[in-house]
């Protein structure tokens, strides 16, 4: 508790270089809360959307019901597939009446018997999309395979790509944080120099001397941590009507607390860290030259 209170008496005498310290920590967690939650967002929306793709077998004109009952009993014994729906030529007949019913012309040029019947199969994860696929282009009866694969690698690829962008914009800010805490420990411990020398040649212990710098730096890091995760909170709170009508039917807001106190508890921890190491190696450097 001493050498908490001397570091918050520190804080104090030097407000502005606290508040710069403060400022840049608050900002790169503020990054790193958003960028969190953001790549959460991602794995959840792209999950949602791997097992939401529909691969469709269009049949030949002459495949009878049973060919298709069978092909769909088929691929419901299948482990990596969690639906399959039948859509008989009646069926899509109804589809498209549905489709183009503000145009009478469309419906009259069309009937049930030259509409293909098909059955279309949902995979329970991405790799099993590419199974399905090859299970329906070998089934008797079928004439075409219809699949969204682009879609499908076009997620997948913006995911992994904001993904590098974001890690890389984390580690750039947590070094600059982490060199503006060396800059202002390295200048407390320049000014305070002569005391500590004196402190040295009475006894004093190296941590006596480093734990007041580093109490400092995990109280910079506690308090930038705190502001980031209450930004980006407020931020969601916020965004939160708006991404809802964004992300559709997609269940991922509101985030459940458990997962905002993980966040909020695992980014503090690696606030303290980074505090206290930038500190330690601030003062064992001065003292090194001292």
């Amino acid at each position: 508790m001493k050498h908490i209170a001397t570091a918050f008496t520190a804080i104090r005498r030097s407000p502005y270089q606290a508040i710069a310290a403060t400022l840049i920590l608050s900002i790169t967690f503020f990054v790193a809360y958003t960028f969190s939650l953001f790549l959460y967002s991602s794995e959840q929306i792209l999950q949602y959307f791997e097992t939401k793709p529909q691969i469709t077998a269009f049949f030949r004109l002459d495949t009878t019901e049973d060919v298709v009952q069978q092909l769909a009993l088929a691929m419901k014994t299948k482990t990596y597939v969690s639906n399959v729906t039948i859509i008989s030529k009646e069926k899509a007949l109804e589809i498209y009446r549905d489709d183009n019913k503000e145009d009478p012309l469309l419906l009259e040029l069309v009937t049930a018997d030259i509409l293909p019947a098909s059955i279309e199969v949902q995979g329970k994860d991405a790799g099993a999309l590419s199974k399905i696929k090859t299970d329906l282009q070998k089934a008797a009866g079928v004439d075409e395979v219809v699949f969204q694969e682009d879609v499908i690698e076009g997620l997948q690829k913006w995911t992994k790509s904001l993904r590098y962008i974001g890690l890389t914009s984390v580690s750039i800010l947590g070094f600059t944080s982490f060199m503006i805490i060396v800059i202002i420990s390295g200048m407390k411990v320049a000014i305070k120099k002569r005391a500590i020398h004196i402190m040295r040649l009475l006894g004093a212990t190296k941590w006596y001397v480093e734990a007041p710098f580093i109490s400092e730096g995990i109280l910079y890091g506690i308090l930038g941590s705190s502001l980031g995760w209450g930004i980006s909170y407020v931020g969601l709170l916020y965004m939160t009507p708006w991404l809802n009508d964004f992300l559709g039917p997609v269940p991922l807001l509101p985030f459940q607390p458990e997962l905002l106190a993980i966040q909020f508890g695992v980014g503090t921890g690696v606030a303290i860290v980074l505090g206290a190491l930038a500190s330690s190696f601030a003062v064992q450097r001065m003292m090194r030259k001292a």
